[in-house]
């Protein structure tokens, strides 16, 4: 099973996001990751699903968590000119990564470490592969880059009108989030499968 852990955007990002999402597909039909929901991916992991227990679905335990830091920072506009999964131009929001996030995934990682399939995999970026090694993900610690993606695309649409007013919008937007959501990503969609609460963790 393909286990994807998010966050999801606020509703005001959220709107953005799929009206951006729509009038793309207007005008150049349907384009990879496209019809995704808007989010950010903290991992996409292939795990064992018979080895998934109770532990597994709990509450994200953080030493000395500040409720402030529980904030989704959304910011520069900014595209992958050559996407190692896709081989095209996605275009994404990049949101700001701090210390928590940071742990999160650190700490998500190492909670699914013992029902991670591994598959013989191969990555040009040599950190890409030996994050792969370690933890059945390639984009880890300084190789993650959390983001919301909007579209893949061949590098011919890359010169509309659309993708550059996208650029050229430099609004933040900050928002807090408590969960953490768990979905198998299942022959290209997202089937939900739990959320876990983001806690302090007491001593």
């Amino acid at each position: 099973m393909n286990l994807v852990a998010l966050i999801k955007p606020c509703k005001k990002i959220d709107t953005e996001v799929k009206k951006l999402k729509k009038e793309l597909f207007k005008k150049i039909g349907n384009q990879k990751y496209l019809n995704h929901f808007p989010h950010t991916t903290i991992f996409d992991l292939k795990v064992n699903k018979n080895l998934i227990k109770k532990k597994h679905k709990s509450d994200i335990k953080i030493n000395n968590l500040n409720k402030n830091a529980l904030r989704l920072i959304v910011k520069k506009r900014f595209y992958f000119a050559n996407d190692p999964i896709t081989k095209k131009c996605t275009y994404v929001i990049f949101v700001k990564k701090n210390n928590l996030l940071k742990k999160i995934q650190k700490k998500l990682l190492k909670k699914f470490k013992k029902i991670i399939i591994k598959k013989n995999k191969k990555f040009k970026n040599i950190n890409f592969n030996q994050n792969y090694i370690n933890y059945g993900y390639p984009f880890v610690n300084k190789n993650w880059k959390p983001h919301l993606t909007i579209a893949s695309v061949n590098k011919n649409y890359t010169k509309d009108d659309i993708f550059k007013k996208f650029l050229k919008n430099k609004k933040i937007i900050k928002k807090n989030f408590k969960f953490i959501y768990f979905y198998n990503y299942f022959r290209g969609k997202h089937i939900f499968l739990w959320k876990s609460r983001i806690k302090n963790e007491k001593k």
